[in-house]
C-alpha cells in the first residue's frame, strides 16, 4: 500500500510540474480576455486520458488475444 501511495504521489509531482509549465501561457489569456483558462490542466488532463486510454488499449488487447488462442 505504501508503495503505492509513492507512486501517486509521485505522478501528481509530475503532472502538477507540468501543468505549472503553462501558468504564463494562461495569464496572457486572462490579460486580454479576463477569462481565466487553465491551458496546463487542459492539456494535462488530455494527456492524461490518452495515457490510460493505451493502458486500457494494451490490457484488453493482451486479455482479448489471450481467450482467443
Amino acid at each position: 500500500m505504501d508503495k503505492l501511495k509513492e507512486i501517486y504521489e509521485k505522478a501528481s509531482d509530475i503532472f502538477f510540474a507540468f501543468t505549472s509549465k503553462f501558468d504564463g501561457i494562461s495569464e496572457k489569456i486572462y490579460e486580454k480576455t479576463n477569462v481565466r483558462i487553465n491551458i496546463g490542466l487542459i492539456l494535462g488532463s488530455i494527456i492524461l486520458i490518452a495515457f490510460v486510454f493505451l493502458i486500457v488499449k494494451l490490457v484488453l488487447g493482451y486479455v482479448w488475444s489471450f481467450l482467443w488462442a
